[in-house]
């Protein structure tokens, strides 16, 4: 944004909402934030930031002191930006103790009233000079060289921001490992079994027979005859044979299995990854619309 010529002293300040800047990329808006004391005490929180068109830098963050827990006045007041520290992880603004002693004597802070003597009157308070003793020390222009007070200095501002957790990027890359697993690929299962055939065979037995006659003869006694003339008995045994079966088992056959084993190469082809990280300069140049924190 081009700055017009006829640009004087009392709209060299100006609220960044509704103003034709912004905060530029990769820096935070604070507004809204809460403001805190080093003890963790609740101050207020930011509802406005205060920049210079000419130097396009904030000088002061407007505090809303509503609900704080100092028991403050709730009212708007200017805290220049150098007295302040940046908490960018707990979206924070811490104001020292030392310093948050003097929100109650601040002066009340009205949007497009900020004069050279409010602003005498801010350091004054902030300093411990108090208005009776500044005498002369408000201003109706600005001294040379009044920005250049410490109190200005953004340094304590972004010292908080600076001891933010770094971002990491891991760097990862692939690895091809090659091993390798047994896997089954088939095989031969044998099975034995009981199979009965009938089978026969011819056989000659001998059997014996025990027949019994009677002859009707006449002739005289003999002595053999008188051995045999006394009681007695004659026995003849019949026999015959039966078949005896038996069988024998004899190995006819025998089956092996038996394992082979080979081996073959096999080219493995697969793709791996890494991570490449390109480092890129930021350009930090404002824009001419841009406003850095």
């Amino acid at each position: 944004m081009a700055i017009n010529d006829d640009y004087n002293e009392e709209n060299r300040l100006q609220e960044l909402g509704g103003s034709d800047f912004e905060i530029v990329d990769g820096q935070p808006d604070i507004k809204g934030w809460e403001v805190k004391n080093a003890t963790g005490e609740d101050l207020g929180e930011v509802d406005e930031l205060i920049f210079d068109v000419t130097s396009r830098k904030v000088r002061y963050i407007v505090v809303d002191l509503d609900e704080n827990d100092l028991n403050l006045n709730s009212r708007k007041v200017l805290v220049p930006i150098g007295l302040v520290t940046l908490q960018e992880n707990d979206r924070e603004v811490i104001l020292p103790s030392s310093e948050a002693q003097h929100l109650y004597a601040l002066p009340e802070y009205e949007k497009g009233k900020i004069t050279p003597a409010l602003e005498s009157e801010i350091r004054n308070t902030l300093t411990g000079l108090g208005l009776a003793a500044a005498g002369t020390a408000l201003y109706d222009r600005h001294p040379e060289g009044f920005y250049n007070h410490q109190h200005f200095d953004d340094t304590q501002f972004y010292a908080g921001r600076n001891n933010a957790d770094p971002v990491k990027i891991p760097i990862i890359e692939e690895e091809l490992n090659v091993g390798k697993t047994e896997v089954e690929t088939g095989g031969v299962a044998v099975t034995s079994k009981i199979i009965e055939t009938p089978v026969s065979e011819s056989i000659t037995l001998r059997e014996e027979q025990v027949h019994v006659t009677r002859e009707a003869v006449d002739r005289p006694a003999t002595v053999d005859d008188f051995e045999t003339f006394k009681d007695g008995k004659a026995e003849l045994i019949e026999t015959r044979e039966v078949p005896v079966v038996s069988k024998i088992a004899t190995v006819v056959e025998e089956v092996s299995i038996r394992k082979e084993v080979g081996e073959r190469k096999e080219v493995i082809r697969d793709t791996v990854r890494k991570t490449e990280v390109d480092i890129e300069d930021i350009d930090h140049d404002k824009p001419e619309t841009g406003l850095n924190l």
